[in-house]
Order: C-alpha cells, then structure tokens, then sequence
C-alpha cells in the first residue's frame, strides 16, 4: 500500500518521471563507455579483460540502482519525519519500526540504471563470459544476497544517525563516495588497501565477489566469508538501531 501511494505520486508529473528513468540510463551508458575507453589503451586491468570488467560494472549498477530504488529515499525522509514528529506517532504503533522504516517509500526514477544493467548482464551470458552451472549461480546469488545485506547494514547505520543528529545532509554524496570504490576490482588497489576492503571495510563483497563469483573467479572460501562478514554488520546495525530507539526522546526533547 505504501508503495503503491509513492508510486501515484511519483505519475503526478509523468513527463519528469519518464525523463528521471532516462537521465538514469544515459548516466548508465556514459558509465558503460568509461570502461570502453580504458581498454583502447590495455588489453586488461589488475588481471581482468573487457568482458569481466564490464561485468563487474553491471554488477556493481545492479546493487546501486536497487540501494536508489529501496532505500535511498527512506534515509532522505528519516530526518524529516524525527523533525515533523511523525516517528513518534510509528514507534507507537504495534509494527515492525525497522521494517517499515527501511522500506516505507521507493523511487522507480533508478529503473533506468538496473533495466540497462540487467540488459548487459544478459548480453554478456549470451556470449558466454559468465560461468552459467549450478555451483557458480548458487555462489553468486549468496555473494549478491551478502552484498545486499551490507549495503542494508550501511543503510541502518546511517538511519540511525539520523534519528540522533536529526539532519543529515548530504548522503547521496556520502554513499557515492564509499560506492565509488566497489566500481573497480580490488586488484587495482594497494597491498593493504585491499586487505582493508577484505576486512576493516569489507566493501570488496559489494560488487567484486559477486563478479567473481558468476565469472569463476571467486573461490567458496571468500563467498563465505562475504556472508559471514554481512550477517555480523546486519546483527550490528540492527542492535544500534534499536540502541538509538530505546535512547530517543521524541520530538519534543
């Protein structure tokens, strides 16, 4: 229901709508032709040809474009709603906070993006770049499903600020900025900059495992470890979630 009220909101002004969903597949392509242009110079890049960087890249648009779709717009409207008072009115309400928070409103103007995404997914198993079988499917779907969890961990931290800063300003930015690193593959990075990304700021299962992954490159060991990585930062968000909710005041003070 709720999405469905976003969704005749966001058709009030169709023209701005449709025009929003292809700036998004523009923004994609422009993307698309960065990486052409890098390899008219090189044959590869820290070890990875044409086709597995551009697969990377649409897996890496696929998790950002989905993060715009579900999230983004909630954590805009987090500190409107501890400003307006109308958290108060949900935390007394017999629901799932956290749930309906998370996930209250949508923004389908990133369609664009994950439509061209899918689409050079889709191209790239036509010519046989992606290991299609059983083990390597079943290791990427659980490489993007820790990834997603990640990117939710994130997300709840940064709502959570939020709720004790009453205005956060400037995210988009802030998530481009950490997303940017997860478009090139950890190889490109430094000896210790890359262990970091592996573990202190696991961002290299965002977007460079789950490539591994359906490419055959990513051993069972590291897709492991991603997920194992993903349920601690999920279990930790959750609990400073519910920290900050406990420690709210209300409105009012």
């Amino acid at each position: 229901i709720l999405w469905k009220a976003t969704i005749i909101q966001a058709m009030e002004y169709r023209v701005s709508f449709l025009f929003s969903i292809l700036a998004n597949f523009i923004d994609f392509t422009f993307g698309f032709l960065q990486y052409i242009v890098f390899f008219t110079a090189a044959k590869s890049i820290a070890g990875w040809n044409s086709d597995q960087i551009l697969t990377l890249y649409g897996v890496f648009m696929c998790i950002f474009s989905l993060h715009f779709i579900l999230l983004y717009p909630n954590l805009i409207e987090m500190g409107e709603m501890v400003n307006r008072g109308s958290l108060d009115l949900l935390l007394t309400k017999p629901v799932n906070s956290q749930l309906i928070l998370s996930f209250k409103r949508i923004s389908l103007e990133e369609l664009g993006s994950f439509g061209a995404s899918l689409a050079l997914l889709t191209w790239l198993a036509g010519k046989g770049v992606l290991q299609l079988n059983i083990a390597t499917v079943a290791q990427f779907i659980s490489a993007m499903l820790g990834s997603m969890a990640l990117v939710y961990s994130l997300f709840m931290i940064l709502m959570s600020l939020a709720v004790k800063l009453e205005k956060l300003e400037n995210m988009s930015q802030l998530m481009w900025s950490l997303f940017s690193f997860c478009r090139y593959p950890m190889e490109i990075y430094p000896g210790w900059l890359k262990h970091m990304f592996y573990t202190l700021f696991p961002i290299a299962f965002v977007s460079t495992v789950p490539a591994s992954a359906i490419l055959g490159r990513a051993s069972i060991e590291i897709t492991i470890l991603g997920i194992i990585i993903a349920l601690i930062a999920f279990a930790g968000s959750t609990f400073f979630w519910r920290h900050t909710i406990r420690a709210y005041t209300s409105a009012g003070g």
